[in-house]
């Protein structure tokens, strides 16, 4: 006695086209290092991590840096020394931005595509060397001319410290490569 079974004859051939095709993945590698780029950069516009996390705001040393730096043009208001336009900056509804003022590390992402693999990356630092991302992410104690400074986390990668990817952008990469692999079966 033998069984045969049919029908599947059109899912045997597209495994067999698949397991035979040479896809060019940098396309589809490409769209999702521009997903997680878009992430990070939606963590600097809303100063908040990928997964909600409000970021700390800026402590009163760090306004009162770019003050402290320069006399000139300043003005004396309250018993002390402030530039013109502190309040627009830093006052109600100021433009002082968390993590913004140079836009170093805000906006210098890049995302490099090889045949099997993505990285976003930002190599941002300081003329001594700082690396302003992984201070920043994870935050940083002893910095500072006194050293004894702290750099609260201002989380922006979609990554957490367990590994853990930010959910979204697992569901937006697995539709991608969802799509990806279902155009190369056509």
């Amino acid at each position: 006695m033998s069984i045969k079974v049919t029908g599947f004859e059109k899912i045997e051939k597209k495994l067999e086209n698949l397991a035979k095709l040479e896809i060019n993945v940098k396309p589809a590698l490409r769209t999702i290092g521009e997903m997680a780029r878009n992430s990070i950069e939606d963590s600097f516009e809303k100063e908040t991590s990928p997964f909600g996390e409000r970021w700390k705001p800026l402590s009163s040393s760090t306004i009162f840096s770019e003050i402290r730096g320069g006399k000139k043009g300043s003005t004396i208001k309250s018993g002390k020394r402030h530039k013109k336009g502190f309040l627009k900056k830093y006052g109600v509804g100021g433009s002082r931005r968390i993590l913004r003022r140079d836009g170093n590390l805000a906006d210098n992402w890049v995302v490099r595509v090889s045949d099997d693999s993505v990285i976003v990356s930002n190599n941002t630092q300081s003329k001594n060397g700082f690396k302003y991302g992984l201070a920043h992410q994870f935050g940083a104690n002893g910095t500072g001319r006194g050293k004894n400074g702290i750099i609260p986390a201002r989380p922006f990668l979609p990554i957490d410290k367990n590994k853990k990817v930010e959910s979204n952008l697992i569901k937006d990469i697995k539709v991608e490569l969802e799509n990806f692999v279902l155009k190369a079966l056509k």
